[in-house]
């Protein structure tokens, strides 16, 4: 007696869509995408980060023939934000500098020598 083969791995469901060329296809965009979470790791000195989403519909009908819709979604590193720091003036304008703190400025003070003050 022959027994029917049996599809139990992901991949093998997978190998089925677009009769065997949809797999190839994937496993190539994620490479794809692995290389480009390389790329940026190298260019930004942090981790990259990425995500792959595979969704299957599936539909059974009364005979017991299964169709499956497959579905992916391959989501690369997102550069990182631009950042800056500010400080809330009294007013709610935004300065550089930190209110909280008084201001110190270099001058010369003759003969080479440097001193410290409060900028008035």
């Amino acid at each position: 007696m022959s027994q029917t083969p049996e599809l139990r791995s992901l991949d093998q469901l997978l190998s089925l869509a677009d009769n065997g060329d949809y797999l190839p296809d994937l496993l190539e965009r994620i490479e794809a995408n692995n290389i480009e979470m390389r790329q940026f790791s190298q260019d930004f000195s942090t981790a990259a980060k990425g995500k792959i989403t595979i969704t299957i519909d599936m539909k059974l009908d009364r005979f017991g023939q299964i169709e499956m819709a497959i579905e992916d979604r391959i989501v690369g590193p997102k550069p990182p934000k631009h950042r800056a720091v500010g400080w809330i003036t009294g007013s709610g304008a935004l300065t550089t500098h930190n209110p909280a703190q008084s201001r110190m400025e270099i001058r010369d003070a003759g003969d080479g020598r440097r001193e410290l003050r409060t900028a008035e």
